[in-house]
């Protein structure tokens, strides 16, 4: 499993903002959740070593819940295999997370 986040650097410097910042948050709240199993692979990229360990996905939900992090983000994906065949899927969080607001 991977989770991507991929900021927009103009909303992020409207927003008074930097990418190290924004990463800095989600880095430590990985940390925080005490996960050995995620590990960040490249600049904003977060895989989890296991199949098991769903926290890279439950811990990244609460970043809508910030004041910041939809002011800035740009793309944000979940990468999982499924085991149906088909390999690695790209779910697209931030399309998921608007689709879900507009049913509540």
């Amino acid at each position: 499993m991977k989770m991507e986040f991929i900021f927009d650097d103009n909303k992020l410097k409207q927003n008074g903002y930097t990418k190290d910042q924004c990463l800095n948050v989600i880095r430590k709240m990985y940390a925080r959740h005490n996960s050995k199993t995620i590990r960040e692979i490249q600049e904003g990229i977060f895989e989890g070593y296991t199949d098991t360990d769903w926290s890279i996905l439950v811990t990244a939900a609460n970043l809508p819940h910030t004041k910041w992090f939809l002011k800035v983000i740009k793309e944000w994906y979940f990468y999982v295999d499924e085991y149906d065949g088909n390999g690695i899927q790209k779910e697209d969080c931030l399309a998921s997370y608007y689709k879900i607001k507009r049913w509540n």
